[in-house]
């Protein structure tokens, strides 16, 4: 089961939206759904992450956003099936952190994740945007610094021009990470998903 939101609308449990459609409360419903269904035929889940964030909107507010960012996260955390967690590109926002408590994370080399993007915080803090790589090192928002804070457990590498064996090497260790999580205790995998994310500082 795949369950994914990127920044140009696309979601592997939806059918396509329009570009640049945000993350709303109906996203995050279709993606517990499919939390359910994984759940309920016993099949692993993956979730990918590549989104500018989640819908800012009065509608998305009225329509329970918050909530549904929530009960995604809770979802998650106490999923009982095999859960891997794929940062892919952006990851800003409630939207992003709404899929992201997996038993495993991997993150391609250039991908990164914050509550806040670096440009919102740059804007809040020195009323430019121009200041946001100096605040993206401060925040720690990288794939080298979600690594080193025990957030990301594997880092893919990407070069130049090689967008097929890129996807090649992602798609043989997506499926080893899998195997990996399948073959373990269920109740093992389950405390040690509760333990990680209590850790970093996510509902368990």
């Amino acid at each position: 089961m795949v369950l994914g939101h990127n920044r140009r609308g696309r979601r592997g449990s939806e059918r396509a939206s329009a570009e640049g459609q945000p993350l709303g409360p109906a996203g995050l419903r279709t993606a517990r759904r499919g939390m359910r269904i994984a759940a309920e035929l016993g099949l692993p889940l993956l979730t990918v992450i590549d989104t500018a964030g989640a819908a800012l909107s009065r509608e998305a507010e009225e329509g329970g956003l918050a909530g549904e960012i929530a009960r995604c996260l809770a979802d998650m955390v106490t999923l009982p099936a095999p859960t891997l967690c794929l940062l892919l590109g952006q990851g800003a926002g409630g939207a992003a952190l709404a899929l992201l408590p997996a038993d495993r994370v991997v993150a391609a080399r250039h991908a990164w994740l914050s509550p806040l993007p670096p440009e919102g915080a740059s804007a809040i803090l020195h009323r430019t945007t121009e200041r946001a790589y100096e605040v993206a090192d401060r925040q720690g928002v990288r794939s080298a610094d979600l690594l080193a804070d025990g957030i990301v457990d594997r880092v893919v590498e990407e070069g130049e021009g090689e967008g097929e064996e890129f996807l090649g090497r992602l798609g043989h260790i997506l499926g080893a990470e899998l195997a990996a999580l399948r073959a373990q205790d269920s109740e093992e995998r389950l405390a040690a998903r509760r333990a990680r994310h209590r850790r970093i500082g996510l509902p368990s």
